[in-house]
């Protein structure tokens, strides 16, 4: 794990209580956008998970409030929430969802799964902390699996990395880490594992360009 994943995993443990108030109030700003947004994400998560049979078992890295948790788990599949903050856990437990502590990067999947879904997780990413995730990732899913994740388009913002505490409703009182991959890079760092490419887009921002977004199947 790079030292900088480690440090916004610390972070988090301190804000993590912070960060889910500061979601209910960024949605509450414009909600008929916010459910907008939601309903578009639901859409991807259904179609990008398709191919899995009823009652696949799926793993969710970084499910801080649950909500795609409960949306993978109302299509029928056998979902395990993870997150590393004590709040975060709190707040899954709260949803009656099954979950488990875990740190992606450092510690050993305890299943084998038919999906993984790593949603604004890997923006606290290096490359290597990538590699090491999807291979990880590789190796615990079941033939035909897929991993579905995104992280920042490093075309939309003209840095590869910076600490950051956000102003507004994203101000946590601490900086976090986030890392910005061009999208030759990040195909450079999945053509160094067996993946397939079922999908990768653009979306997001003003420009429709702030995240990069990947599909791949075991």
């Amino acid at each position: 794990m790079s030292k900088q994943n480690a440090r916004t995993l610390e972070v988090y443990e301190q804000t993590a209580k912070q960060y889910l108030a500061n979601s209910i109030e960024h949605d509450n700003l414009d909600l008929a956008k916010a459910q907008r947004k939601r309903a578009k994400l639901n859409d991807f998560i259904e179609r990008s998970f398709a191919t899995l049979p009823k009652g696949a078992k799926v793993l969710e890295i970084g499910s801080a409030d649950g909500e795609n948790a409960k949306y993978l788990a109302g299509l029928g599949f056998d979902v395990t929430a993870s997150d590393m903050a004590t709040d975060f856990l709190d707040e899954l437990k709260r949803q009656k969802l099954k979950f488990i502590k875990l740190d992606a990067i450092r510690d050993a999947f305890p299943d084998r799964y038919h999906g993984i879904f790593c949603w604004r997780v890997m923006v606290h990413f290096t490359d290597s902390d990538v590699q090491v995730l999807l291979d990880k990732a590789y190796n615990a899913l079941e033939p035909g699996g897929r991993i579905v994740f995104n992280v920042i388009n490093r075309d939309s913002k003209d840095v590869d990395d910076e600490w950051v505490d956000f102003p507004g409703e994203y101000h946590m009182g601490a900086l976090r880490y986030y890392h910005y991959f061009r999208e030759e890079d990040l195909r450079r760092i999945i053509a160094k594992t067996d993946f397939r490419i079922v999908d990768a887009h653009l979306e997001g921002g003003d420009a429709g360009n702030k995240w990069l977004v990947f599909v791949l199947e075991k």
